[in-house]
């Protein structure tokens, strides 16, 4: 017997990334609304699409 109540969904949302991808950063639920903001790690890709890791494009004073 089912219930017509319920909607049958996926539960892969659309949209936005794995939450298994999603790094370090904040997970928040808002009505309804997820949002997922990725920070970035020394050994990712410099957001500036250079090609080049953050951790190298970082001044010496602030590596972490």
């Amino acid at each position: 017997m089912t219930c017509l109540a319920f909607e049958v969904t996926s539960k892969r949302r659309k949209g936005f990334p794995s939450e298994t991808k999603v790094k370090r950063g904040i997970r928040s639920v808002r009505g309804g609304e997820v949002i997922l903001t990725e920070k970035l790690g020394r050994s990712d890709l410099c957001p500036c699409k250079s090609g080049r890791l953050f951790q190298e494009m970082l001044p010496e004073i602030w590596q972490v």
